[in-house]
């Protein structure tokens, strides 16, 4: 699939695993032409036993948020793959900094989270919460309403790879713009937890999984104008991360914020 291509271009072969962090997750909103680029998720573990009436309380919670004049559009997601498929995702994107300080007033204005932990509190068992902004320099995102599942794979950059790792996401972002790869992408930045970078690829059906053609490094070496310059930007990249964690998620719109 092209997410693989992207990320494994050395044939670096990562464990499909369901533990992703919630930073990780992502959806088509978040390269939707919103006018910021922060996101928001929380991710949610129902106790045991419990997930049909988190549904139901999420759901509800979602309507009250809209009808009491939240600002904020929520989407939810659920991991299809992997060891835990007991999680929920849920995110707002397209947002300013300042925006959060807004939210917050209006949070406390409607009391919010009173509402919440009468509603939610007693259903959820843990829960984790993180930032991310979307990096639109290496992002190649084309939005669609057709978008249901989403390839996302968080990876742990290794400690003062940083800088390397911006050369070579650039220099592989830019080959992609430059021949014009018809394959959907958007990259973010995590704050919150180990730093990472994530890699999210939208998808119609599952049949999106198939590797795309051109492959990423054939596109380097075009750009490039060989094997061996495609494959030492391919160390570099690869190089820079020291674990990764990958899952595909589906889109809940029924526990959404309502349109």
């Amino acid at each position: 699939m092209q997410a693989r291509q992207f990320q494994l271009l050395a044939g670096w072969m990562l464990a499909v695993s369901g533990a992703l962090c919630a930073s990780g997750a992502m959806a088509a909103d978040a390269a939707a032409a919103a006018p910021g680029h922060v996101t928001d998720t929380w991710i949610f573990w129902p106790k045991d036993g419990q997930g049909l009436k988190f549904e139901a309380a999420v759901k509800e919670h979602a309507a009250w948020r809209k009808g009491a004049g939240e600002g904020f559009t929520w989407s939810v997601y659920e991991p299809v793959v992997g060891q835990d498929l007991s999680y929920y995702v849920i995110r707002t994107t397209g947002h300013q900094w300042q925006d959060f300080d807004a939210n917050e007033d209006w949070a406390a204005k409607s009391k919010a989270v009173d509402v919440f932990e009468k509603k939610l509190g007693p259903y959820v068992a843990r829960m984790e919460h993180y930032f991310g902004e979307i990096d639109l320099d290496n992002s190649h995102y084309a939005d669609s309403s057709d978008y249901k599942y989403y390839y996302v794979s968080e990876m742990h950059v290794e400690l003062g790879a940083r800088a390397e790792l911006m050369t070579a996401l650039s220099t592989i972002h830019k080959a992609l713009v430059d021949e014009k790869w018809p394959y959907s992408y958007l990259i973010e930045w995590t704050t919150g937890g180990k730093e990472s970078m994530n890699l999210v690829v939208p998808m119609k059906g599952y049949a999106d999984l198939a590797d795309p053609k051109p492959s990423v490094r054939e596109v380097l070496t075009k750009t490039l104008g060989s094997q061996g310059a495609a494959a030492a930007v391919v160390r570099q990249f690869n190089r820079s991360f020291d674990s990764a964690l990958s899952t595909v998620y589906v889109y809940r719109p029924d526990l959404s914020t309502p349109k």
